[in-house]
């Protein structure tokens, strides 16, 4: 077992690591080698791939040999999860130029622009660059207390950073999180920085509070991502309840530098 799935396994509770041990579960993606992904996609109905090969290209993602015995994978498709494990099994399935198939592939392309950022720093490694002004994250830190205060009963940690940053292309924001059963943490909060933008007043505020859910939802119930009771919480706060968000958001032109705007200080008692 290598390290990242071994670390990958210590964050599980001992009850699920105890049913991947005894085989009841398939392990979730962590690194997996070609070898492992084959048996996933077994498991997923994909008799016809008799072996799959690992690519660090930028020219493709997927593709899959005529006979439909050799599927090709770009290097990234190795760590993910159930979801992306679905949408591969689902393009070895489909035909071209079917409706799954192109689902399938917007699936994947989606994982990739999410890891193709590289705005999230490696486990152990230096925190990732943030592009703020001290008055920008000033602003941010009163308007995260504010909000913790009014939609979350200020039971989120007091001090929680919240970084800027200028790398991010499709996505929002992201929460960094920390820790393992039992000893959970949230290291940062990071946003996109167009967010700050003249005109994004909503745009931020529903990212913000989307983010905080996302803190909520790990320190208080060991749950990450975009399921029901991150989705409950959004819905409680008032922000858009759904991974992606349909919002329109200003971004400056590229090459342009990251605004130096400064959020607008909110009235006490409003948010």
């Amino acid at each position: 077992m290598n390290a990242r799935v071994a670390a990958y396994l210590s964050d599980m509770p001992a009850a699920t690591r105890a049913r991947i041990d005894d085989g009841q579960l398939s392990l979730p993606l962590a690194w997996l080698s070609e070898q492992d992904m084959l048996r996933e996609l077994r498991s997923r109905g994909v008799d016809d791939v008799r072996s799959v090969h690992f690519r660090a290209n930028r020219s493709s993602l997927i593709s899959i040999s005529a006979d439909r015995g050799r599927l090709n994978l770009h290097e990234c498709f190795r760590a993910g999860g159930p979801d992306l494990l679905d949408a591969i099994a689902a393009f070895a399935r489909a035909r071209s130029a079917t409706v799954p198939y192109r689902q399938a592939i917007a699936r994947m392309r989606r994982w990739h622009a999410a890891q193709a950022e590289g705005d999230r720093p490696a486990t152990g490694g230096r925190p990732a660059a943030c592009c703020g002004t001290p008055a920008q994250l000033q602003a941010l830190a009163h308007r995260y207390r504010q909000l913790n205060r009014a939609c979350f009963g200020g039971n989120l940690p007091e001090l929680l950073p919240v970084r800027l940053s200028d790398r991010m292309r499709r996505r929002l924001g992201h929460v960094q999180y920390g820790g393992g059963t039992g000893d959970r943490t949230v290291l940062e909060i990071a946003l996109n920085v167009d967010l700050l933008l003249a005109g994004n007043e909503r745009a931020l505020r529903d990212t913000l509070l989307h983010e905080m859910a996302h803190a909520e939802a790990w320190l208080r119930h060991s749950q990450r991502g975009h399921g029901r009771i991150w989705q409950r919480i959004a819905a409680r706060v008032g922000c858009d309840a759904r991974a992606c968000s349909a919002m329109r958001f200003h971004r400056r032109r590229r090459g342009t530098p990251p605004t130096e705007a400064v959020p607008r200080q909110l009235p006490a008692g409003t948010v």
